[in-house]
Formats: structure tokens, C-alpha cells, sequence
């Protein structure tokens, strides 16, 4: 038996490892060819190489009309006298059992890539055939490298893999169900192999490593180009920082949106990894064994979470929840292959330089005709007091008392300036003040308080009210007695009024007030998880005691671990909701959020994401929620049930939940509530616990109680639950509930950054003066 025969038959690698075919070219590999014949009696065979001589005589006289007898004299001709059994090369492909005739190498090429003229012409075809490409990662690997097979822009391709074939990867992945449990890699070559196997193909299967990167990238010569499309952040990383080193260019598709990203590290020997997006980030770093969590501060600038679909991103939320992996269509991945490709080819004719990431995005290319968009929501405008209003308050406000104090402008600005740190939904701060005739008039400016989840004001009174809760204790700081009048004129926005005296000698709630009064700078909302932590009684009624159960508020607990698991489930499903919303996600998103410092500063309200303090994965979650498509695509599925996770873990992770109620449901309790929820997160801050507002549950059961037919029917039956266990668990029957906020110990709040807030001029104005 000779050499090659012995070779092939006798091959240390597996059969399921095999990727490179046998070629025989006769007379000389005759005997192998028989003996090969012999021992394999079930081989087929396939010889169609008459007709491959008929393409390749008219493709060498493209300007000649052959008739078919003047064609079979050239084919004769070519020939030379030769028997067609020993023209060409004879192809065993040992994985199929398979023999095929074919046109050896050079002649295979010009019959192959005859239709690629002239968008490829054969010179150019003949300096592709001299380059080198790098894949890394067959899965959209794969589309990329058949892609470029097909239109032989490579002589060389080295492929590197360690994954297997998953069924579940045949929905992008074009191969046999027989090459199930194969390395990719060599599923890839294979397939390469039966489309051209003069084609040279180099198979890593432990994928890119330490110990094998010099051997993929040099030897047998240095790399023309690498396409990276692997999943782990570590081989992006190193593979881009040995390509940089060796001023190769890599090309690599997202397999969403048609999005492509190039870096020229030949053209730009200098250019920063991934076009610096990562530079901050500790790059050595990557290359040890990270999390799931650690790898998320990588990811997102590689995969532009603010660029991906709107299904990819809905699709985020849904992971380990109703789907199990980072979905990819077929449509997407041959469109990454065609894309990829093409940029491979061009950069190695010379033709494309740019490095940069673009988009090739069919749903927004091919599309139905857009709709027309509704206006831009105009700007709020600033607060008015009209001469009419001016006119009916002097009329209706009854005389000032005769001890009123008249304050000073500095002494009124302390105040006003204690108010207005006050929390307030969205921190969108709704109030305004006046100082008019020795009183201090608080209004509720409308355009700051309006919103989809408080139709009727509750939400804008609990603001207001912890306002005036704030101005009542600065006072009490300052010397300063106070007397406070509720008032329900919504006409002219007017809430509430103070008046100033001189405080009594002595008081017996003095010292606890000033303590109070002293943690009005430094309250903040913390939305951190929880240290485990039980919370006393003792500890409960110590807190409803400095926050006062006065005027008819009453403050419930939850605090056992049951208490919370269940109330965790219910604020869970809540947010959820919240954030599915429309109108509910259109305004927490377009006019709450502040996503970097200088929209903060700018606005000087809203919630300053900054001060957030998320964990990187949960600030990619509301990168990906902030996409209102991606939403209803979630609403439409009834999905995103990953939206409660976060906010669940965070209500077991509390020591308590407080919940403040009042026995009406009017504006006038509201505001005591508000006062009472002021006192007790100052309580609460004051004894080193951290406080987190809850508005969710509230806000949407009395939305769904007094507008159902905002919900979807769906949406409905699980507001129905929420609420019937909501009043269950905490057992206020009788009584409105107003106000919810999570206790918990975590890390020192001293010097934890709270949102910005408006300068006074902007919220103390001048009665007589219209702004």
C-alpha cells in the first residue's frame, strides 16, 4: 500500500476530527487511488468532470460562440489525447464516503469564480487567493467563513473553535444534523472542503488560547486579517491586543442590526481596543476567569446595548427567565456573513480603510412607510401667579396673625432652601413659594406634579407636605415657632401657608426636633441591596414615636421574613408593570431620568442616575428597559417578568417596611401624610438606617382603582391580586393607604451623592412679579 493511502486510512485523528480531503491526481496516485477503491467497496462516486471541461472552455473563450460540435473539437483539444478518468484531480472526502472528479486547482479556481468577474476580477481574484484570514468563534463564524469561501477571498483560513454542535445551533448554523457533537471548527472546514477543497484550511480546536495565539497568528505566515466572533470577553481582548501588536485588521459582526465594527490596527497602529470605548477598564484583568457580573462592564460598550435592536434588547430581559441564551436568527447571521465578508474582501483589494462600527439594519431599510409622529411634548411652562390670582389670595387668605413674625429675605431663603430638599416623586420638586405679607405660601406648581400614576395629587400632597414638614423643623432650628394652614384653593395651586413666631421659651419635642431639623441635608434615598439585619419593636416604636402618629396617620410594619418575601413578589410585579407601561415607562424615562451628570445639572431635578449606585448589571438593564419598543415588545408578550427580580431581592433585603396611612382620602390627609413620612425618614436616617421610597404599589392600585381602563385586561387581573394581597398583608383595613418605604442597614450614607435640586430664585418668586 503506498504512503497516501497508508496516510489516509491509518489518519491518527478520529473520523469525527477529519477535515481535509485525499486529492489523487492520476497516473501518478493510480495505485493509491485502486487500493482505495478496493478496501472502501461502499464509496460513491461522483464524475462530472465532462461538464466541468464545457464551463471551463467557454470560460477561457468568453467572446466565442461554440456550437456544440466546435465545443466537444475544443474539449478534445484541451485534452491532448489524455482519457477524462486522468484529467483533473480525483476528491475523497473521508467523513462522506465520497469520491468526486473535479479540475485541478488553477483550472477549479477560473471555473469557480468565473461569475465573480468582473465585481472580482481575476487579478484581483489572484491576490485574494494570497491572503490569509483569521475566524475566531463558528457559530456567526461560520456564515462569515463560507461566505468568504464562496467567494474565495482567502488562499488560507485558520479556524478556531473549542464548542461542539448543539442542536439548538441549527437554527443559524447551515450543516448536517450528522455533524451533531462535532467541533464547530471542523463543521466549518468540512463544509469548506466540499465547496473548494484546494482551499487551505487550518482547524484550532481548542479554540484561541494562551499557548496556540502565536501559531494562529504567525505560522506558516502572518495573518492578513482576523474576524473575531467569539462569546468570551477574555479572547476578545487578547485577540485584539495580539492583532494590534502584529498590525493586523479585525472585522467582527454583532449578528443585530446588521452591525458591523472594524478596526484598521494596520492603518492605525496606535488606535485604542475597540476604539477606546473599554480604555478605562482594567484590560489584564480580563484575561483571568470573571463572572457573570464582572463581565458586564466589558460587554456593554462591545455590544452597544444603546444600539441593539429593540427585540435583542426585550430579549436581554428575558434571559434565564423564557429563554435560556443570547438569541440569533438565521437572517441575521447570513446577513453578518454577507456584510463581514464583503468588508474581509475589500480591505484585503485595498478598497475600504475605515475603522468604525455601521449598520445594515433591514427593519429599518425595509420597512412600511413611517407613520406620522405625534408633536413634541411642548416645554412646561414656568409657574405663573396671574393678577386675577394675586388678587383672589389677598381676598380669601384671612388676616395674619398679630404675632407674625416679618422675616428677613436671608432667613426666608433658609427656609425655603430646607423645604426644597425635600423628596418628592421623581424629584421633580412641585412646589413653589411665595413670601407675602409676613406668610410663607406654599404651592403646588401643576406642571411639576402631573403625572400618568397621580391623577388625582396624592403623590404631589405627600411632596408637599414633607416640605413643609422640613420648613417646620428648620424653623424650629432657627429659633422659630410655626403654625401651619392646609389649604384646598386648586385653583390657585395654593397648598398650604406658615406663619412665624417667636418660639416658646421651652418645648418638650425641642431637642428631637433639632435633631431632626440636623439630618435635613444629609437625607438621601438609598436604593442599594440590604444587609440582612432584623429590626427590634423596640426599634419600630422608636421611629413611629419621633415620627409622630399625629393627625390621624397611622405607621404599619412588615418585618418578618415571610412579610417581606411576600411583599417582595407584589413591589416586583409593580415595577414591572410600571416599567412596561407606556405612558408610565414614556415618562420615567423621557422626563425623570437623568442619564450622565451634565443632564443633571442642566435640568437640576429628576432622578440623577449617578446617584443610583446600581451594580454594572443592573445599569445595563435600565439601558436596555429605557427603549420603549423593546417594552411593548415585552408588554405584547407578557414577559419581562426579569423587571421584578432586582426590585424583589431589594424588599427581602430590607430589615423593615413602613407603611403610612391616613383614615381619609383627601388632600388635607395627604399633606399630614407627607409631613409624617418626612419625620420618620429623618428618624430613620438620624439612627444609621437607609431609607428607599415605594411608590409603585400605591401609585398604580389607586390608579387602577379610579382608572382601570388604563391597564390591559391582562394587567388588570394582576393589579386585582396585587392590591387584594397588598391590603392583606399589611392589614389597614379602614384606613388609605399613602406612603411606603423600605428600612435597611447597608454602607455609610454620610457622603452618597443625592439628585440635584432647582436654585432658589427659580422657587421663591416675588408675588408681584409674574415668572
Amino acid at each position: 500500500m503506498d504512503t497516501m493511502l497508508r496516510d489516509l486510512l491509518l489518519s491518527d485523528a478520529p473520523e469525527s476530527q477529519q477535515y481535509r480531503p485525499t486529492v489523487f491526481r492520476l497516473p501518478v496516485d493510480e495505485r493509491a487511488l485502486h487500493h482505495l477503491l478496493k478496501d472502501r467497496p461502499c464509496i460513491q462516486v461522483f464524475d462530472r468532470i465532462q461538464a466541468q471541461l464545457r464551463e471551463l472552455i467557454k470560460s477561457l473563450n468568453p467572446g466565442t460562440k461554440l456550437a456544440e460540435d466546435a465545443l466537444q473539437a475544443a474539449i478534445d483539444k484541451h485534452l491532448s489525447g489524455r482519457e477524462l478518468s486522468e484529467y483533473g484531480s480525483w476528491v475523497f472526502y473521508p467523513w462522506c464516503n465520497r469520491l468526486v472528479h473535479l479540475l485541478d486547482a488553477e483550472e477549479f479556481a477560473i471555473v469557480r469564480t468565473d461569475r465573480n468577474r468582473n465585481k472580482i476580477t481575476r487579478e484581483e481574484q489572484a491576490l485574494l487567493a494570497t491572503k490569509k484570514v483569521g475566524v475566531i468563534g463558528l457559530s456567526v463564524g461560520q456564515s462569515v467563513s463560507l461566505t468568504m469561501a464562496l467567494e474565495r477571498c482567502f488562499g488560507e483560513i485558520r479556524l478556531a473553535d473549542f464548542d461542539t454542535l448543539d442542536l439548538s445551533n441549527l437554527n443559524r448554523i447551515r450543516t448536517s444534523t450528522s455533524h451533531l457533537g462535532m467541533n464547530k471548527a471542523i463543521v466549518t472546514a468540512r463544509e469548506i472542503a466540499e465547496i473548494d477543497p484546494y482551499l487551505q484550511v487550518i482547524c484550532f480546536t481548542d479554540g484561541l488560547t494562551k499557548e496556540n495565539m502565536d501559531a494562529f497568528f504567525t505560522e506558516g505566515g502572518k495573518l492578513d486579517i482576523l474576524v473575531e466572533e467569539c462569546d468570551s470577553v477574555d479572547i476578545k481582548i487578547m485577540a485584539r491586543q495580539k492583532a494590534k501588536a502584529l498590525r493586523i485588521p479585525v472585522v467582527m459582526d454583532m449578528s443585530d442590526r446588521g452591525c458591523l465594527d472594524v478596526e484598521r490596527f494596520d492603518l492605525e497602529p496606535e488606535r485604542p481596543l475597540m476604539h477606546g470605548w473599554i480604555d478605562h477598564l482594567d484590560l489584564d484583568a480580563a484575561s483571568r476567569p470573571m463572572s457573570a457580573e464582572e463581565k458586564v462592564p466589558y460587554m456593554l460598550p462591545i455590544t452597544g446595548v444603546e444600539t441593539l435592536s429593540p427585540r435583542m434588547k426585550a430579549s436581554v430581559i428575558e434571559l434565564g427567565q423564557t429563554i435560556s441564551t443570547w438569541p440569533q436568527l438565521a437572517t441575521s447571521v447570513v446577513l453578518g456573513g454577507a456584510v463581514a465578508g464583503d468588508a474581509v474582501r475589500r480591505i484585503a483589494l485595498d478598497e475600504f480603510h475605515a475603522s468604525g462600527r455601521w449598520f445594515v439594519d433591514l427593519e429599518e431599510q425595509v420597512a412600511d412607510p413611517p407613520g406620522s409622529s405625534p408633536p413634541p411634548s411642548p416645554l412646561a411652562p414656568q409657574f405663573e401667579l396671574t393678577e386675577e390670582e394675586r388678587a383672589a389670595l389677598s381676598r380669601q387668605l384671612p388676616s395674619v396673625s398679630i404675632t407674625a413674625l416679618e422675616l428677613d429675605e436671608e432667613l426666608v431663603a433658609e427656609l425655603v432652601l430646607a423645604g426644597s430638599t425635600a423628596p418628592s416623586y421623581g424629584n421633580m420638586q412641585p412646589w413653589e413659594f411665595v413670601w407675602h405679607q409676613r406668610r410663607l405660601l406654599v404651592f403646588r406648581n401643576p406642571h411639576r406634579s402631573a403625572s400618568v400614576w397621580d391623577r388625582d395629587g396624592m403623590m404631589a400632597h405627600l411632596a408637599l407636605g414633607a416640605c413643609v414638614e422640613n420648613i417646620v423643623l428648620k424653623a424650629a432650628e432657627l429659633g422659630l415657632g410655626s403654625q401651619v394652614h392646609a389649604s384646598l384653593d386648586e385653583h390657585a395651586m395654593l397648598t398650604a401657608w406658615l406663619e412665624f413666631h417667636q418660639a416658646a421659651s421651652e418645648h418638650s419635642d425641642h431637642a428631637e426636633w433639632a435633631r431632626l431639623a440636623a439630618m435635613i441635608p444629609e437625607r438621601r434615598t438609598d436604593r442599594a441591596i440590604g444587609r440582612p439585619m432584623p429590626m427590634a419593636l423596640s426599634t419600630m416604636d422608636q421611629l413611629s414615636h419621633l415620627a409622630g402618629n399625629g393627625d390621624g396617620c397611622v405607621i404599619h410594619w412588615v418585618h418578618s421574613s415571610a412579610q417581606l418575601q411576600e411583599l417582595g413578589e407584589l413591589h416586583g410585579m409593580a415595577e414591572r408593570l410600571h416599567m412596561m407601561h407606556p405612558e408610565g415607562h414614556r415618562e420615567y424615562f423621557s422626563k425623570l431620568i437623568r442619564w450622565n451628570e451634565k443632564e443633571a445639572e442642566d435640568q437640576q431635578d429628576g432622578l440623577d442616575l449617578g446617584t443610583f449606585n446600581y451594580p454594572p448589571m443592573a445599569e445595563a438593564a435600565m439601558k436596555v428597559m429605557s427603549d420603549p419598543k423593546a417594552m411593548t415588545l415585552l408588554r405584547k408578550w407578557n414577559g419581562g417578568t426579569g423587571l421584578s427580580q432586582l426590585p424583589g431581592i431589594a424588599i427581602r433585603s430590607s430589615s423593615a417596611v413602613a407603611l403610612i396611612s391616613a383614615p381619609k382620602d383627601e388632600p388635607g390627609a395627604w399633606l399630614e401624610a407627607g409631613r409624617c413620612s418626612e419625620r420618620l425618614w429623618l428618624a430613620c436616617n438620624a439612627e444609621k438606617w437607609a431609607v428607599q421610597p415605594l411608590s409603585s404599589i400605591i401609585s398604580l392600585t389607586r390608579t387602577f382603582a379610579n382608572a382601570p381602563h388604563v391597564f390591559s385586561l391582562i394587567e388588570q387581573e394582576q393589579m386585582k391580586k396585587i392590591a387584594e394581597r397588598f391590603a392583606l398583608l399589611f392589614g389597614s383595613s379602614g384606613s388609605v393607604p399613602l406612603f411606603l418605604l423600605r428600612v435597611f442597614h447597608t454602607a455609610s450614607t454620610a457622603h452618597r451623592k443625592g439628585s440635584k435640586r432647582r436654585p432658589l430664585d427659580s422657587m421663591l418668586l416675588n408675588p408681584m412679579t409674574a415668572k
